[in-house]
């Protein structure tokens, strides 16, 4: 998918594009006592595990700078429908003890076509966040555009229009029984979203924020065990889970008598 270029024309004013994010240390140490270091294995290279491992296990702040810094870096990316690369943006301690970060396959292709050669970020942290901002550094001489970004795209995916994503889930949206695989998908999003009584089958998750980066990694935790299946994090689509009906029709499909 392409990204919007950032660089400047040459010899020219441009726009970078500043990434920041924020951590919860108690989030991150829930999923750490809940699902053990297995979990992080998804998000963090082996040399990232290393770096944030002390003698007596995983250093919650440095987990949470790391992914902090790896949200922060994707976000000067300005991609839209992709999820975070998480081993592709590598951050790893200097000699020095500053943070340095490693743009690998998807995410130095990623990088590339926006005119970025790297990205350079800072990380903080205080007893209940860690706080990270990053920003690119772009190629030198490379052809882009000297003007800000243009307004966002609709929420739809790139290529899809509200009606025929609407009508592509048509024939899930007609079940009338929600398959019990589904409904605790349902419950789990609700579980952490007491806002919502109740979740729309068309309700865009992504877009709606029902699912963000970080628990993203644990909702493919939970489609893995309700539908029985491996899932590739690198090769999941966005509209595969972006609404209920997408993910019925995708990991819990109606077999042959069943509808």
């Amino acid at each position: 998918m392409p990204t919007r270029p950032v660089a400047p024309l040459a010899g020219g004013l441009g726009w970078a594009n500043l990434g920041m994010d924020i951590v919860s240390v108690i989030r991150v140490r829930r999923l750490l006592a809940e699902y053990g270091e297995d979990f992080f294995e998804r998000m963090l290279t082996p040399g990232e595990l290393a770096d944030c491992r002390t003698a007596s296990g995983l250093d919650v702040l440095s987990l949470c700078g790391r992914i902090a810094a790896k949200e922060a870096a994707f976000k000067t990316l300005r991609v839209r429908g992709r999820f975070l690369p998480w081993l592709d943006i590598v951050v790893r301690r200097s000699e020095g003890g500053w943070p340095l970060v490693e743009l690998r396959r998807g995410a130095a292709d990623m990088a590339a076509e926006s005119g970025i050669a790297e990205i350079t970020v800072s990380i903080s942290h205080d007893v209940d966040y860690a706080v990270a901002v990053a920003a690119p550094v772009l190629q030198a001489g490379s052809a882009g555009y000297p003007l800000p970004p243009s307004l966002p795209e609709p929420a739809n995916a790139p290529g899809v229009t509200p009606e025929t994503n609407t009508s592509s889930m048509n024939s899930t949206s007609r079940r009338t029984i929600m398959s019990d695989g589904l409904q605790q998908v349902k419950n789990w999003l609700l579980a952490r979203h007491t806002e919502r009584d109740d979740i729309a089958s068309d309700l865009d998750l992504i877009e709606n924020r029902l699912i963000d980066s970080l628990s993203f990694v644990e909702f493919v935790f939970l489609l893995e065990q309700q539908s029985g299946r491996p899932i590739q994090m690198e090769t999941l689509e966005v509209d595969e889970i972006r609404t209920l009906a997408a993910i019925e029709a995708h990991f819990f499909p109606v077999e042959v008598g069943q509808a």
